[in-house]
């Protein structure tokens, strides 16, 4: 992700919660919401977060979903697909 979009990438050592709208044009759909010291707790927001899209969506399948990024630009999580 950060190849592409190295303005995004967060400072060493945290880990950030992006934003990602899923039906925008590419590299104009997503954005930064918040840097964590703690990547659980990056996670577990990113999650509560992508949830409560979710349940604001008029499909699941659209909604905005929120994922968490390192340094390097590896997704670490934030998905909540097959989860009840």
């Amino acid at each position: 992700m950060f190849r592409d979009f190295p303005e995004l990438r967060p400072p060493k050592g945290k880990f950030r919660i992006m934003g990602i709208e899923k039906f925008e044009i590419q590299g104009e759909g997503h954005w930064v919401v918040e840097d964590f010291d703690n990547c659980d707790e990056a996670i577990k927001k990113a999650k509560e977060m992508t949830r409560n899209a979710s349940k604001d969506a008029s499909d699941p399948s659209v909604a905005t979903v929120f994922y968490v990024y390192d340094e390097n630009g590896t997704y670490l999580g934030g998905d909540i697909h097959g989860e009840n």
